[in-house]
Order: structure tokens, then C-alpha cells, then sequence
């Protein structure tokens, strides 16, 4: 019994150990996390209200380009101090750390709120990781954030993360364009708008519209696809929170005149050929 023990044990590990050394793309592991924090024993004055959902990079046949990726990716989900804890933990101990933060900052504040005050600290952080292109080159992957921390509304923010599987750093702007690309790339962001819009006929009725036209340009927010890159703007970066997000898709057909030769992105524009 004990030799079929250690065999069936012997089997696995050799397995697991087999896996991660082939994976040749990233495997990822979901978390789940919903909990409500009361700020008191009266239920009624106010919670801190979590629903997380996250993909955590977990296997890859280079450990030390997996480490890294994991690195950067806890490190905006939840900060740096996150990164050397367990998958299984680290969750709980963000939301923890949070409401004692949300304990100490409003705790002071409850007896000043006399009994026909409507006022309550209802706070709310929804939080969502997932991975987007995932092949055996390049890792792109999301990170979507909610925060209502009182005040007339919350703030809602998209981010993304696009890893060279090769040495497991950041793609950057700089990898992809040529040199000098911005003004171009600028004005490729300006026509794309106005194509999308149904208000906006052209490039002047932009500069005339509730855009901040001098904003818009490349703010290293996107994420690649198999057919393009798309540019993600957040709430205030180029218009008025009222207008919420603004998302451009740029085709590769739409940027090939300013990408680098052998950039990291060159295999997927030409597929597209």
C-alpha cells in the first residue's frame, strides 16, 4: 500500500513538473472573492462591499519570466507589498488591510451623525484581472476597477498589460513605433473618433466637441490583439467624466507605416497579409 502510495505521488509530481516545463503559453488560476465589511455593529451605518474576480498567472515553461509576470500583474491589481504572498491568500489580505484603513478613517466620524441624518458609508470596490491575447509571444492581459469611496460617484477605471513571453517585460509604445511616432499616431486616434461617433463629422467638429482634443494622444494604455491594438482612454483623461471611456481600435492595416521592423507584433501583422 505505502509502495502504491509513493508511486501515485512520484507519477504526479513528475507530471506537474513535465507541465510547467512545456507550457509554452501562461495557464492562469480564477479567484473569486465577495465579502461585505460593517463598519459597526449597526448594520445600517455603512459597509465595504468586495466582489473580485481575477485571473492569476500560475504555469510557463520559463519560471523566471512567469515570476515576473505575476510580479507586475499583483502589483497593479493590489500593490507591491502583495507580491510574495500565496495566490490563495493575498486576496483576503488586500480586502482586510483595506477595511481596517475604511475602519479607522470613518469609525471617528459615526456619533457626529445625529438620528435623522440619511448619510451612510456605503463604500464598494469591484475588481476584475483576465487575460486577453494569450499565445506562445505575447500575454495581454486586463485589470478593470471600480472604487465608490463616498461623493456624488465612483470611478471606474480600465488598464492593460501586454508581457513579452520572451523575457516577461512590459511591451511598450516604444517597442512597436517607429521613432518620432506620436504626432501620427495621434491624428490616427483623432479620425478613429470621429469615424466612431455619430455626432462628430470631422476632424474640426472634434476640436469643437466635448473632447480635450490637446489630450488626446498616446497614453501607453492598450492591449493587442490578433488583428489590432486598441487604445483604452479613462474617464477625465480626454473628456469629462460624464463621457465615460472612450475605447479606439487601430488595425494593423491602420499603423504598419509606423511600426518597427521586427517589432514584437510583427508575426501578427503578418498573418494579416
Amino acid at each position: 500500500m505505502k509502495k502504491q502510495y509513493i508511486l501515485l505521488l512520484t507519477s504526479a509530481l513528475t507530471a506537474t513538473f513535465f507541465f510547467s516545463c512545456t507550457q509554452k503559453t501562461i495557464k492562469t488560476v480564477e479567484k473569486d472573492f465577495i465579502k461585505k465589511y460593517y463598519l459597526s455593529s449597526d448594520t445600517t451605518l455603512g459597509s465595504l462591499n468586495f466582489d473580485i474576480e481575477i485571473e492569476i498567472p500560475t504555469a510557463f515553461a520559463n519560471n523566471i519570466v512567469l515570476d515576473s509576470i505575476r510580479a507586475t500583474i499583483i502589483s497593479n491589481l493590489f500593490g507591491n507589498k502583495y507580491i510574495s504572498h500565496t495566490n490563495d491568500s493575498l486576496i483576503e489580505l488586500f480586502a482586510s488591510d483595506l477595511y481596517r484603513e475604511y475602519k479607522a478613517d470613518n469609525e471617528p466620524l459615526i456619533d457626529k451623525l445625529d438620528s435623522t441624518s440619511s448619510y451612510s458609508f456605503n463604500y464598494e470596490h469591484t475588481l476584475s484581472g483576465f487575460s486577453l491575447l494569450n499565445d506562445k509571444k505575447i500575454f495581454a492581459y486586463g485589470i478593470e476597477r471600480y472604487v465608490y469611496m463616498g461623493g456624488a460617484h465612483g470611478l471606474e477605471t480600465r488598464n492593460y498589460y501586454n508581457f513579452n513571453l520572451t523575457t516577461g517585460k512590459l511591451i511598450t509604445e516604444k517597442d512597436l513605433y517607429i521613432d518620432n511616432y506620436k504626432d501620427a499616431l495621434s491624428q490616427l486616434i483623432k479620425k478613429r473618433i470621429v469615424e466612431e461617433s455619430s455626432e462628430i463629422k470631422t476632424l474640426t467638429d472634434l476640436e469643437e466637441s466635448i473632447y480635450w482634443t490637446d489630450s488626446i494622444k498616446p497614453n501607453g494604455n492598450f492591449y493587442i490583439t490578433d488583428e489590432s491594438i486598441n487604445y483604452v482612454f479613462n474617464p477625465y483623461e480626454i473628456a469629462p467624466y460624464a463621457f465615460g471611456e472612450t475605447e479606439i481600435t487601430l488595425t494593423f492595416n491602420r499603423i504598419k507605416s509606423i511600426l518597427k521592423p521586427n517589432n514584437p507584433i510583427t508575426y501578427l501583422v503578418n498573418k494579416q497579409k
